[in-house]
């Protein structure tokens, strides 16, 4: 579900794969444009950090999040950490969400 959110955001669809190697190649290993690959890896990391976290307060605080909180969530981090990551922003708040 939290993937599905993620895709439609980013307005791609492909089948979930089956295998973390193949995992890995529909999150980068086809796209040629460099920037574009590492825009995706670093939405990617994101996710699987918020995943992360959520977990944790799931299991240690006993706070659970809406699905949709937790898409908000990813949109922010990432966004923010391409602002850090890169020398000039990839675009204004708006345009990324």
């Amino acid at each position: 579900m939290m993937w599905f959110g993620i895709l439609g955001w980013l307005e791609i669809n492909f089948i979930t794969p089956q295998s973390l190697f193949e995992d890995f190649e529909c999150w980068g290993g086809e796209i040629c444009n460099k920037k574009l690959r590492k825009g995706f890896w670093l939405i990617r990391h994101a996710t699987i950090w918020v995943i992360w976290k959520t977990r944790n307060d799931r299991i240690f605080n006993n706070c659970v999040k809406e699905l949709d909180e937790m898409v908000e969530e990813i949109k922010m981090l990432s966004w923010q950490w391409s602002l850090h990551k890169l020398k000039t922003p990839p675009c204004l708040l708006y345009e990324w969400l």
